[in-house]
This record gives C-alpha cells, structure tokens and sequence, in this order.
C-alpha cells in the first residue's frame, strides 16, 4: 500500500511538473499579470495605447508570470525541504532513544559480567586449593562421581 500510495505521489509530482502543466500556469499568471495591468490601465484612464506600451506591458506580464511561477517552485522546494528536515529531526529522535536503551543494555550487561568474573574467582580458587590436595582418595571419588554424572547424562538425552 505505501509503495504505490508512493509511486502515485512520485508520478502526480511528475505530472505536475511536465511541460503542458508549466505551459498552462505560465500563461495563467501572464493573464493574470494583463488583467492587473489593465485594470491600472483603467485606473489611470490613459488612452495612449501605442505599440510600445503594449510591448512593455507584455514584457512586464511576462516577468510577472515567470517570477510568480518561480516563486510557487521555490515555496513547494522549501515545503518538501521542511518535511525532509521533520523526517530528519524523528529519525534522529528515534536513533538517540535507541542508543539510550542500548547503553541502558550495555551497563546491565557489565554488571552481569561483574557478577559471573566474581564467582569464577571464587570457583577457581576453591579449585586451585581442592587440587592442592594429596589425598588420592578424595581425588578418585571425584573422578567417579563425574564419570556418573556423564552416564546420567546420557542415559537421560538418550531415552
């Protein structure tokens, strides 16, 4: 759905911007641009019309029009660039909200790891001393005792 909502969007925009569209706007604000002239032309009740005013008046139309056609791009621009710069400002907004929550992860870990480095400290200085030891008997019944653990195992993973 969002894609073609999209491709709709992106073909509208190069619709809008094709030639017969800036043919029909241009021509548009000319008219636009002599109806305005006229209508001072009225105001000031000047009957002089010679081929050199109509030829000012046309040029000045014509600036009108393209300078009021480039001024609706420029605005259109800067709407598009303003809504780049909100889509920027949320990503952004989002991107900071998921470092925190990864550094929020990151101490828990280490904490984590804080706890476990400590233990096996513990665990292996009870081993260091347990090895320590001479005595063959305790050493033996160790020995037997993890060969039954072993066959547990495998009789439980095997049933």
């Amino acid at each position: 759905f969002v894609t073609t909502s999209a491709d709709r969007l992106n073909r509208a925009k190069t619709d809008m911007s094709g030639p017969a569209i800036k043919a029909k706007l241009m021509a548009d604000e000319r008219a636009k641009a002599m109806r305005r002239l006229e209508q001072r032309k009225a105001v000031n009740d000047n009957d002089d019309d010679d081929d050199q005013d109509v030829e000012n008046n046309a040029f000045i139309a014509d600036n009108q029009a393209q300078t009021s056609l480039l001024m609706q791009q420029q605005d259109d621009t800067l709407d598009e660039l303003g809504d780049a710069v909100t889509r920027v400002g949320l990503m952004a907004e989002n991107i900071g909200d998921e470092i925190g929550l990864q550094n929020k992860m990151l101490g828990e870990m280490e904490e984590d790891l804080t706890d476990a480095e400590e233990k096996l400290g513990l665990v292996m200085g009870k081993l260091a001393k347990f090895l320590k030891t001479k005595n063959k008997w305790q050493l033996s019944t160790i020995m037997f005792l993890c060969l039954v653990v072993l066959v547990l195992f495998f009789l439980v993973f095997a049933t």
